[in-house]
């Protein structure tokens, strides 16, 4: 609804003029309480002008009933309907006044119905329409006050007395409930906003778990292809080996050796894939598995291997990945670095755990050679618990893979 009086808006020439919605938001009641209240105004000005005597003429009084029923009539025609045109609006407002004005003229007690001419402004119109109604409301009240039409030549100064301070009280109920509207339109924008802002968040959300699903797959893809790589595929190129190394004299030692390495791997395959630790943790604390799997691959590998354990034991999530980290480096020295002997330090210190393996070979030029999936592994290994994996080589001088897990 504009800020014009709403005999201002006419439509263009060819268009049909809508309707307006009626300004029931401005009042807390049901619309049924509009011919409700009404009713009740009109029933108490014709009771009270029945017990003082006014109008004292019986075809006066009888005028007044008339009108007061046709008031009413007037009331409950408009307020059934939920939206009414602008010419409407005035021509239900200016018989409504007339209406007013002469039960007035009958009886100056109808200055009680009078205040419904301020409810009826407000239901039909805004800005300077909503002024001129309620300033008229306001003049003929102040009439009902001094005693009604015919006390005007005689009352004038008491007159124009009530008539600013109706005005003044109109001004002021209007100017509190254009804040309240004001209100509750920000508040109603207030909540809009929230709304669109928790619906944002909702999705965003939702991106975030299809993100983290979509993350969650990724790690969970390099993890089995580490596990895959540091177990399967190493007992496989074990298996190779002794099976390269086949002479005419210990093929007996190498087929079993071979065989107990691929029942080793169909294990570890099996446990790749269910997602499980590795067997050698099952029943044993890292140090214990660290030994075994040392000197298992140095009486595969016929090398000499020492292993020390420094420090108290304690067990911790990335017992699994140091393991592992052993493993492939084991792996690495046995396919690449031609060396003779091998030492693993395991230290448990206060600040975390440390693993040392570090062979005799031939090392290699570290800005030469490509990290491969093995190196790569390794480090993505113990990044997820903050720990690292740094590497120590030069031709010649052997290799020094060292990880490093927090406490």
């Amino acid at each position: 609804m504009s800020g014009r009086p709403a005999w201002q808006d006419q439509p263009m020439r060819g268009q049909q003029r809508t309707p307006e919605p009626l300004n029931w938001q401005r009042f807390d009641i049901a619309p049924v309480w509009l011919t409700v209240i009404p009713g009740g105004l009109i029933l108490a000005s014709l009771m009270i002008s029945a017990l003082v005597g006014l109008p004292a003429d019986t075809d006066a009084f009888v005028a007044l009933i008339v009108l007061s029923a046709a008031a009413f009539a007037l009331q409950c025609t408009w307020v059934r309907r939920s939206t009414v045109s602008g010419r409407a609006r005035v021509l239900i407002v200016v018989v409504q006044f007339a209406l007013t004005a002469s039960l007035i003229w009958l009886s100056p007690f109808y200055g009680i119905y009078a205040f419904m001419g301020y409810l009826t402004a407000l239901m039909m119109f805004t800005g300077a329409g909503l002024w001129i109604a309620m300033t008229a409301n306001a003049v003929l009240a102040a009439v009902s006050q001094i005693g009604g039409f015919d006390q005007l030549g005689r009352s004038w100064p008491a007159f124009c007395v009530l008539v600013l301070i109706n005005t003044g009280l109109v001004v002021l109920f209007s100017w509190v409930g254009a804040r309240r509207d004001e209100e509750v339109a920000r508040r109603e924008a207030a909540v809009h906003e929230l709304e669109q802002v928790q619906q944002r968040n909702v999705e965003l959300q939702e991106q975030l778990l299809l993100r983290a699903r979509e993350q969650g797959v990724l790690e969970e893809r390099a993890r089995l292809s580490r596990e895959i790589h540091d177990t399967v595929a190493q007992d496989l190129v074990a298996i190779v080996s002794q099976l390269e190394a086949i002479d005419g004299t210990d093929w007996r030692g190498r087929v079993d050796t071979a065989k107990d390495l691929a029942r080793s791997g169909l294990g570890e395959a099996r446990r790749a894939v269910y997602a499980l630790r590795s067997p050698m943790l099952d029943a044993q604390p890292l140090p214990v598995a660290v030994t075994e799997l040392v000197n298992a691959w140095a009486t595969v590998h016929r090398l000499a291997a020492h292993v020390e354990i420094a420090g108290d034991p304690v067990p911790t999530d990335a017992d699994q990945d140091l393991l592992r980290i052993c493993q492939e480096a084991l792996s690495n020295v046995s396919r690449h670095a031609h060396a003779r002997a091998v030492d693993v330090c395991l230290s448990y210190v206060e600040e975390g755990v440390l693993l040392d393996i570090k062979d005799d070979g031939d090392g290699f030029d570290p800005q030469r050679i490509r990290e491969g999936n093995g190196l790569r592994g390794m480090r993505e290994r113990v990044s997820s618990s903050g720990g690292t994996v740094d590497i120590a080589t030069e031709i010649g001088g052997g290799c020094l893979v060292s990880a490093v897990v927090p406490a």
